[in-house]
């Protein structure tokens, strides 16, 4: 008896462990369970969603032209879904004409309403996913509900705001954008502003003219920026104005967007901002200067090739070694100025542009008897000689060889 009561809490004990052991299988069992039944609808999901939009795919045109009405699909959600995707991808592409009767077809049939809707009442994901699929409907419609999204308290929402009016690629959608920046209640990273901003004025570059005049600040470095990516020769008097603004940001932009204003106007102007204080505003007018492949541009280049800045000079030189019928010249007003620096960043754009060899035997022809052309030869052995001999030493010459 007494050895049956001392077996009784270990039999206790065995019970419970087999318990324990019997719910965690349960569990693991229902677990999995769970798992497959989920895979198996979403299985069935996407192949039902396949041979919709197969079917659909085949009629989509006829859905369009409304020989097939709209009572046969409009009823079903994921049909709804499948013809929108279809539309906005064929808007996409579309030109104007055409993208004209989609976009009146998507006003008739209610998809544009029902998008609409979502974005109102939707939630998370399944709002966010709305607000893109009405953007790429470019439809001024669409910019009233996206603008209200734009101050939301969830960041991904506010983000996709700003993205889905960039979409509809329409001048009058970057209004409420631009507004609400400039008074400081647009809290979304610049970069995805100035995207969506260079997509609205893209086609009419010229609307982003009175947003940029009455500008300040922050808002104007960031409009600045936009009119730098879409700088037409039309905006050149305003990029002028630009380039004597306080704001070295707003400056360097407007040396970026001067490349493509009238030569009259762009080379004095760049000129001037390729002696600017920051050395950030000399390399974008370098650069600016150096997709213009006239000679007027030499000066201004050999000025800058003997810039203090290693990144300036490295462009300046990359845009002079462009001028093959005046290099020979520029090689000597570079030798002329006795910058060591300048004359082994020449060296190094000709030997990269392939050039320098062929100067050097241009130079060392037999023909060619000119006790000047002998002594820019002689200086260019030196200079080629002293760059790779300094390069180990020289961090300045070193860093041009990364």
């Amino acid at each position: 008896m007494e050895h049956v009561q001392r077996m009784l809490p270990q039999l206790g004990n065995l019970v419970l462990v087999t318990t324990g052991v019997f719910a965690a299988l349960g569990g693991i069992a229902l677990l999995l369970s769970l798992m497959m039944v989920r895979r198996a609808l979403q299985h069935y999901h996407a192949q039902r969603y396949d041979a919709l939009a197969f079917k659909i795919h085949q009629q989509w045109r006829a859905i369009v032209r409304g020989d097939i009405p709209a009572s046969e699909w409009r009823g079903d959600s994921l049909k709804c879904e499948i013809v929108q995707s279809i539309v906005n991808q064929e808007i996409s592409a579309a030109v104007n004409k055409d993208r004209a009767g989609l976009q009146e077809f998507l006003r008739s049939s209610g998809l544009l309403d029902l998008c609409i809707r979502k974005v109102h009442e939707g939630r998370g994901w399944a709002r966010r996913r709305a607000m893109l699929a009405l953007g790429t409907m470019r439809m001024a419609e669409t910019i009233a509900p996206l603008s209200e999204a734009l101050d939301d308290w969830q960041l991904d929402t506010r983000m996709a705001a700003v993205q889905s009016l960039g979409r509809t690629n329409l001048a009058e959608a970057a209004a409420p954008i631009i507004e609400m920046f400039m008074v400081g209640g647009l809290k979304v990273p610049a970069d995805i502003v100035i995207n969506s901003l260079i997509l609205c004025f893209k086609d009419r570059p010229e609307a982003l003219l009175p947003y940029l005049r009455r500008s300040q600040a922050e808002s104007r470095e960031l409009l600045a920026r936009v009119a730098s990516e879409i700088a037409t020769p039309a905006l050149a008097d305003e990029m002028i104005a630009l380039a004597a603004d306080p704001n070295p940001e707003v400056r360097a932009s407007a040396a970026k967007s001067l490349a493509v204003a009238p030569l009259p106007l762009a080379i004095p102007a760049l000129g001037d901002l390729a002696r600017d204080e920051v050395w950030f505003i000399r390399l974008r007018a370098t650069t600016a200067l150096s997709q213009i492949p006239h000679p007027r541009t030499i000066p201004i280049l050999l000025e800058a090739v003997r810039d203090s800045n290693r990144l300036v000079r490295i462009r300046a030189a990359a845009a002079l070694a462009k001028f093959e019928h005046e290099t020979v010249d520029i090689l000597r007003s570079v030798v002329d100025s006795r910058d060591r620096y300048a004359l082994h960043s020449m060296i190094t754009a000709l030997e990269l542009g392939g050039g320098f060899e062929k100067i050097m035997a241009e130079l060392a022809d037999p023909m060619l008897h000119d006790e000047a052309a002998s002594r820019l030869l002689n200086s260019l052995r030196e200079g080629s000689a002293n760059l790779w001999a300094a390069r180990p030493a020289d961090p300045v010459v070193e860093s041009v060889f990364p």
